[in-house]
């Protein structure tokens, strides 16, 4: 229990600290697909991290947590109009 609570404070901590980044480098476009591609490396890490760790990673997790990373990153490109 404790090591799950600890699990998704790194997450949370993941999250806070790409979105709040983000929000900093605002008038960049370049900076902010950069730091949205490496949040969402670092989502798709630590879901890579805790499956594993849970004794429970298995194809279809490593598909799933790519393709909602590369989903995120496409909506960035889209909407940053690159």
């Amino acid at each position: 229990m404790k090591q799950s609570i600890v699990h998704f404070l790194v997450l949370i901590a993941i999250l806070a600290a790409g979105v709040l980044t983000f929000i900093r480098v605002r008038p960049n476009t370049s900076l902010q697909l950069f730091v949205g591609i490496t949040t969402a490396a670092a989502y798709v890490l630590w879901g890579l991290v805790h499956h594993a760790m849970k004794k429970d990673l298995h194809q279809k997790v490593v598909v799933e947590y790519l393709l909602i990373g590369a989903i995120a990153i496409v909506l960035l490109v889209t909407m940053l109009g690159f």
